[in-house]
């Protein structure tokens, strides 16, 4: 029988033991901001990446817009409260699959054009239940959107799992990470595969990694718990596991290997991040690059002083390639907070050239929009939730190509009522950046 502990995802074959003393284990490889889960090291003082969030397009009031809008905001007349995304849309992510294109064989033109598929987290208005939306689009800001929302997984899918020594039954579906495997052909099972992290108990008080794979990006397998995900007392008092993001590594060499960065959520509210491989996707080894298992620290935390110097939470990670292949830099994105009386959170960037030793810098990539403009815009009071996407560009299929090669999608919630929903609804945005 799977035996989890409560609050924390864990390996069903090892009992979590409790600490006896804090141990901190600071395992810096290079210039790192908060290796090892410590108090963090500020970095430089700004990165080089410039992003321009996404805007109306409305002259003259070319205000910033989301590009996902919870269904009681886009559609007021038609949403009805038991929508599965009538309240918030949130976690977004994107999977670029231009296998998905299909051309005319004799006019050329295409038919089916959404080769951009965005994952997030839905709740609804009846019971405020979380689980998973997808829409499709031919263009990377979803305008349009061609394939309409569709509910994909649900609480009720999931296994029953045990917690405390009970088995409890899954309460939420949450923050989506979906990965494209090309290597599997179109149509079949395996080329889209998803991790998230599913909650359980009458309040959500228990947490678990689940991942699940896919055809056609509607219909998913049966969702199966991954084990490993033990961190050690390095990594301060942790209560759960959230928010993974998967990227594979090797794209063509066996055994594949995967990264996860997740967070790290700690008793007092504070989060850092941590990193795990897997050979399958299923079961997991927390690392720093040094050390493996609950013997590893942290890989990033906040720096002193800074927007972050709280919390790290949300990662995504994306690795920058040449030509042929070899890897050439790491990017992680993330939601920062400092210690505030607004508690209001940011997107931080960091680079690293081996996914283990990451710089750090003191400012965020992405803030909240000004609260001074009318209407209130979507993000006037917390950007999170980050999602990176480099883009490849494809001349055949891409007419009128632009150079905006990062595509960053948060969420984002306004500082107060913009007279047509509920105060701090998040929606979903993007920024672009060459």
């Amino acid at each position: 029988m799977t035996q989890i502990h409560r609050n924390i995802s864990k390996s069903p074959a090892f009992p979590l033991s409790t600490p006896t003393k804090w141990i901190c284990l600071f395992i810096c490889l290079g210039v790192v901001s908060g290796c090892g889960g410590g108090g963090g090291t500020a970095g430089s003082p700004a990165p080089v990446i410039e992003f321009s969030k996404n805007r109306a397009g409305v002259f003259p009031n070319d205000f910033i817009a989301p590009i996902l809008s919870d269904r009681l905001t886009a559609d007021p007349a038609a949403a009805v409260v038991s929508d599965f995304d009538y309240l918030e849309v949130d976690s977004p992510c994107m999977v670029d699959d231009n296998d998905r294109i299909i051309n005319d064989p004799i006019s050329g033109a295409c038919t089916t054009c959404d080769r951009y598929m965005l994952f997030y987290e839905a709740t609804d208005g009846a019971t405020l239940e979380n689980s998973i939306g997808l829409i499709t689009s031919d263009e990377y800001n979803f305008d349009p959107i061609l394939g309409s929302r569709t509910r994909v997984l649900t609480a009720a899918e999931l296994p029953q799992l045990e917690f405390d020594g009970a088995l409890r039954t899954a309460l939420n579906v949450t923050d989506p990470s979906v990965l494209l495997n090309k290597s599997v052909p179109v149509g079949v099972s395996g080329r889209y595969l998803m991790w998230f992290e599913g909650t359980y108990g009458i309040v959500g008080q228990y947490s678990a990694t689940l991942t699940c794979q896919s055809a056609d990006g509607l219909t998913w397998s049966t969702p199966a718990f991954c084990p490993g995900l033990e961190v050690g007392p390095s990594f301060g008092n942790v209560i759960r596991i959230s928010d993974p993001e998967v990227i594979q590594v090797n794209s063509d060499t066996e055994p594949l290997e995967y990264r996860m960065v997740f967070e790290a959520v700690r008793d007092d509210g504070s989060s850092v991040i941590g990193m795990a491989t897997s050979s399958n996707g299923l079961a997991w080894t927390v690392t720093d690059g040094a050390l493996t298992g609950v013997d590893a620290g942290p890989i990033f935390s906040g720096g002193p002083g800074t927007f972050d110097d709280f919390a790290v939470r949300s990662p995504t990670i994306e690795i920058e390639r040449d030509n042929l292949d070899n890897i050439i830099e790491w990017h992680l994105f993330y939601e920062g907070q400092q210690i505030s009386s607004d508690n209001d959170s940011f997107i931080g960037y960091s680079n690293s050239v081996d996914g283990f030793s990451w710089s750090g810098y003191a400012v965020p990539v992405i803030s909240p929009s000004s609260d001074n403009f009318s209407p209130v815009t979507f993000d006037s009071d917390d950007v999170k939730h980050p999602h990176i996407a480099l883009r490849e560009q494809d001349p055949l299929t891409e007419v009128n190509p632009d150079l905006n090669r990062m595509l960053l999608y948060y969420s984002g919630d306004p500082q107060i009522s913009d007279g047509t929903s509920v105060e701090e609804v998040n929606r979903i945005g993007l920024a672009v950046s060459e």
